[in-house]
C-alpha cells in the first residue's frame, strides 16, 4: 500500500492504516491456502479479482482533550523547548466481509472472530496484536504518539445479506456479513524534531493565577 505524505497531524489514517497492515499478514500466513488470498482494504472493491475482501470503517464517536485547556510541554537538558496537545478518541471499528459464495463469507467470519477474540493463542494471528501494539516502535516509526485499543472481549455481529455485483453479472452476488468492536485510543502532537529519550526526571509545581513560582519550588516533589 502506498501512502501520500502527510503534513497534518494523524489520527484517523493512522488507524485505519494500522488496522490494515494488522490484518493482512493473518490472511497471508493463513493456515488454510484458500484464505490466503483475501483482500484487506478500506474501499469497497469493484472488480471480480478483489474478493473475497474484509473493508475496514471506523466510526468515531467523540475526540476529547485529554485536560481541560490541556497542553504538554517536554524541555531538555539544554532548556529547549517543545509545546504539543493530547487527545483520546473512542468509536467503533468495523470489518465488513465481502465474498462471492457463503461459505468463502463464513470461513473468512470465522478467521476474523478468531483473530479478534484469541489471536495470540496462535503466531499467524496474533500478527494482528503485533501490530496494533508494536512491541518494538522503531520497526513503526508512525505508532510513536499513537495509542489503540481494541475491545477483544465483545464483538457485535451484522446481519447476512446478499447484493448484485458491482460488475455486469446477472447470476453472482455478494455475500456480506459485518463484525464490530468498540475502539479507544490516544494521539499526540508530536512535533517532527522531538526527541523522545526516556524521562529523566518530573517536575510538580503548585499552581498559581500569574504563573510565578515561588523560590525554591523548582525542586518541589522531583521524581529522578
Amino acid at each position: 500500500m502506498t501512502y501520500l505524505p502527510e503534513k497534518t497531524v494523524r489520527y484517523k489514517t493512522y488507524v485505519k492504516t494500522a488496522l490494515v497492515e494488522a490484518l493482512r499478514p493473518v490472511f497471508k500466513n493463513h493456515l488454510d491456502e484458500k484464505l490466503r488470498n483475501t483482500n484487506v482494504t478500506i474501499d469497497f472493491p469493484k472488480e471480480r479479482q478483489s474478493y473475497p475482501s474484509v473493508v475496514i470503517k471506523f466510526y468515531e464517536r467523540e475526540i476529547s482533550n485529554a485536560g481541560v485547556g490541556h497542553e504538554e510541554v517536554l524541555i531538555d537538558d539544554d532548556n529547549n523547548s517543545w509545546k504539543f496537545k493530547h487527545y483520546f478518541y473512542n468509536g467503533d471499528v468495523e470489518f465488513s466481509i465481502l465474498a462471492l459464495s457463503s461459505l468463502d463469507r463464513d470461513l473468512i467470519s470465522d478467521t476474523l472472530v478468531q483473530t479478534i477474540a484469541m489471536g495470540n493463542l496462535a503466531d499467524y494471528t496474533n500478527n494482528f496484536f503485533n501490530r496494533i501494539y508494536p512491541p518494538n516502535t522503531s520497526n513503526i516509526p508512525d505508532s510513536v504518539g499513537h495509542y489503540i485499543n481494541i475491545n477483544s472481549d465483545k464483538i457485535n455481529g451484522f446481519g447476512e445479506n446478499q447484493n448484485p455485483v458491482p460488475w455486469n453479472s446477472e447470476d453472482d452476488l455478494i455475500y456480506q456479513v459485518s463484525y464490530r468492536s468498540s475502539i479507544w485510543g490516544e494521539f499526540y502532537s508530536l512535533p517532527a524534531d522531538v526527541p523522545l529519550d526516556f524521562i529523566k526526571q518530573v517536575f510538580l509545581y503548585p499552581y498559581t493565577d500569574d504563573q510565578t513560582l515561588p523560590e525554591g519550588s523548582e525542586n518541589l516533589n522531583n521524581w529522578t
